[in-house]
């Protein structure tokens, strides 16, 4: 988040757009002060971009990870307003934790401190090592071939609970695949589940 002054609205948001190397589209902008005088005006703005939002969730969680004295890498990029940072430690396996539950923790912090510092929701997406998209992958393969069978017998299937994120790609992989089937979430926190059903 930076700050800029200038006399007028129009004024600031070129020279933050000049300084941060960016078109007007690419910068988002609150009015935090704005005064006018009879001999002088002053408008004052909070800003950023996608690349810095994406800088600071890099550097959180090297800061973070370091502190805990892993060596950590990370790349990110931004695809369908999502930033996705893949991370790569000297111990993925302890970071990951059981069935994730470690990654999707630092998932949730990360995500609340970037919101806190940026005063939106901001969708992110961590991965270590490429864990979370070989998960997918499963989750994927798992949910048509159970959406094939349901629509053979007719018969509801029920999944075991899985977290919100690996629920979120089962129910768009049901949706795509046949009109006559439909999800639905069932349970409460960790024990929520999916419910797969044929419809006429």
């Amino acid at each position: 988040m930076k700050t800029y002054e200038a006399k007028t609205l129009d004024d600031v948001l070129q020279l933050a757009c000049q300084d941060l190397g960016v078109t007007l589209d690419q910068l988002t902008y609150e009015i935090i002060d704005e005064k006018k005088t009879l001999f002088s005006k002053k408008v004052v703005i909070e800003c950023y971009t996608e690349s810095m939002i994406q800088e600071y969730i890099e550097n959180f969680i090297r800061k973070t990870l370091s502190n805990m004295e892993f060596d950590v890498e990370t790349v990110s990029y931004i695809q369908d307003n999502r930033i996705y940072c893949n991370i790569n430690t000297s111990h993925n396996s302890i970071l990951i934790g059981k069935n994730g539950v470690i990654l999707r923790a630092l998932n949730f912090i990360t995500r609340n401190a970037v919101n806190n510092e940026f005063k939106k929701r901001v969708e992110i997406s961590l991965d270590i090592n490429g864990y979370k998209e070989n998960r997918y992958k499963k989750v994927t393969a798992m949910a048509k071939r159970i959406g094939k069978q349901v629509l053979k017998s007719k018969v509801d299937a029920k999944l075991d609970p899985l977290p919100a994120d690996e629920r979120k790609v089962i129910h768009q992989v049901i949706a795509d695949l046949n009109p006559h089937l439909k999800t639905e979430s069932k349970g409460e926190g960790k024990n929520r589940f999916i419910t797969i059903s044929y419809k006429d």
